[in-house]
């Protein structure tokens, strides 16, 4: 299966297993339950993060699923106008129908395309929540050869010691996915390479082996203190 066919069937029941009613989430999805809090904290912390930065301004996620962050940060932050890619035809037309229900299609876009290939547009900032993980080396340098934005935030999963790592390994294997990665701090750094200036990576025990990089400055890692 390639990863576009395997995304299309697997999103939605991956981003259903993250909301509070798992009446109908299958048993695999509830092992995964063991990290799935981390991956709701990650997203947490980096709508924080993005607090300060993106109000009135234009913002593209990768990787956006059905905009359930986008949703969620347009409701908080009020951007200028978000733009959410995909490679899930499921996922980007459940986004379309919740932004078509919420009267906001003229402000949140969705759309279906593989974020790692296509020309991305300019915005000023570029968001991409676990984006990372399935990108092979190579087209983690193409990315951000081709990010047309001053500043960014994304997650990925770090390649150190983890039990919970050990467990996402284990479910990854499960689920058959085409492709994942994992990375060290070092390695995303040496990849997204000097245009950017000093990355800053955040990392603590709430989001386990889970790791943010980002290009936002000292101001956005001091409102987690």
């Amino acid at each position: 299966m390639n990863i576009r066919d395997y995304w299309d069937k697997k999103i939605l029941v991956w981003e259903d297993s993250m909301s509070k009613n798992q009446k109908n989430v299958p048993p695999i999805e509830k092992f995964a339950s063991l990290f799935r809090e981390a991956l709701k904290k990650r997203s947490e912390i980096t709508m924080n993060m993005l607090h300060s930065f993106v109000q009135g301004k234009t913002v593209l996620e990768l990787g956006c699923g059905s905009g359930f962050f986008a949703f969620e940060l347009f409701e908080k932050v009020k951007p200028k106008h978000f733009t959410g890619i995909d490679i899930a035809q499921s996922a980007i037309m459940r986004a379309q129908k919740v932004a078509a229900e919420k009267q906001l299609a003229d402000k949140l876009t969705f759309i279906e395309d593989d974020g790692a290939s296509i020309k991305l547009p300019e915005v000023d900032v570029t968001i991409g929540l676990g984006f990372l993980d399935y990108l092979a080396p190579e087209e983690i340098k193409s990315l951000f050869r081709n990010i047309r934005s001053s500043s960014f935030v994304f997650t990925f999963s770090e390649r150190r010691v983890s039990l919970l790592r050990y467990i996402h390994m284990c479910y990854m294997s499960l689920q058959r996915c085409p492709k994942h990665f994992y990375y060290t701090k070092n390695e995303i750094a040496s990849y997204i390479g000097k245009e950017y200036g000093d990355v800053q990576f955040f990392c603590n025990k709430k989001i386990s082996f889970g790791c943010i990089v980002h290009n936002l400055g000292e101001k956005a890692v001091s409102v987690l203190a």
